[in-house]
């Protein structure tokens, strides 16, 4: 009973995982152009007051590289869970730990920016969205530990 319990969250996770990252791609890649187009960086989460300072360009680009990783590896997941049949375990909490330090940097990094002060629902909704990751991390060292 315990397996079918744990498969079943696994499943549902899995799934919420690769729409996340699916999402999250199309997202950079529409960031990406933006930023070709214009010049201006541009998230999900709105930029303090005056807009991204040109010396945060590093760090923010840093960290799109960084989550291409975590969404290429995520979505290596997804599709060996839902296509293949396989539960790759390690490759999901590789991508994981990396989707995870990525959105806790980003998160504390634009802390001092004053954009949480002033865009404080889209923050949050940022942190609501990405909530789930954390129960998948904890059901898959689970099943890898079993």
């Amino acid at each position: 009973m315990e397996d079918l319990k744990l498969t079943k969250e696994l499943k549902y996770l899995s799934g919420y995982y690769g729409v996340l990252q699916t999402s999250h791609a199309l997202s950079l890649v529409r960031a990406g152009l933006v930023m070709l187009r214009s010049g201006q960086l541009v998230f999900p989460a709105p930029p303090p007051p005056g807009g991204w300072p040109a010396t945060s360009l590093p760090f923010l680009l840093a960290l799109g590289v960084v989550d291409s990783l975590a969404i290429a590896l995520g979505l290596m997941y997804v599709y060996r869970f839902f296509i293949k049949g396989e539960i790759a375990g390690i490759l999901g909490i590789v991508s994981l730990t990396i989707a995870l330090v990525s959105g806790a940097v980003y998160l504390i990094g634009t802390l001092p920016s004053g954009a949480w002060q002033v865009n404080l629902p889209a923050y949050l909704i940022v942190v609501l969205v990405f909530s789930p990751v954390v129960p998948l991390y904890i059901v898959l060292l689970k099943y890898i530990r079993r």
